[in-house]
């Protein structure tokens, strides 16, 4: 059984690439990422919003494979930014990843992260149902 996307029509109609709710189905494979920063394997921080943006999205989508998951199983994403000005940035590298069913999602701008230098930090569940039905 998939998942449901619920935009119910009584709440207005979800504004880019995300959907107002996610159902999963009973019996799905669960995966909860914690949240990711654009730091590479060696350590070292990327520089600038795009860079960071696509090196997040990286991170998440590694640890996904790890798990022999798709990006079609993502079905709730977070994204925390420090600046307003980077909204634009990280839904152009969100929405290059995604297809439908759009995951539920939300953005925020924070006034920091765990360090200066991080200027986006993604946590994001993933799933994969249960392939028995």
């Amino acid at each position: 059984m998939a998942n449901q996307v619920r935009n119910p029509r009584a709440v207005s109609g979800p504004d880019g690439m995300f959907s107002h709710g996610i159902e999963v189905p009973p019996g799905a494979r669960w995966l909860f990422v914690t949240g990711q920063v654009g730091v590479d394997a060696d350590g070292r921080i990327a520089t600038d919003i795009e860079e960071q943006c696509a090196l997040t999205w990286t991170n998440v989508l590694t640890i996904l494979a790890e798990a022999d998951m798709g990006v079609e199983d993502l079905v709730r994403v977070n994204a925390y930014l420090t600046d307003r000005a980077h909204i634009e940035p990280y839904r152009v590298a969100r929405d290059a990843l995604l297809k439908p069913p759009y995951p539920a999602s939300t953005v925020v701008v924070v006034k920091e992260l765990a360090l200066p230098e991080f200027l986006v930090e993604i946590e994001a569940v993933f799933h994969i149902p249960d392939d028995s039905d």
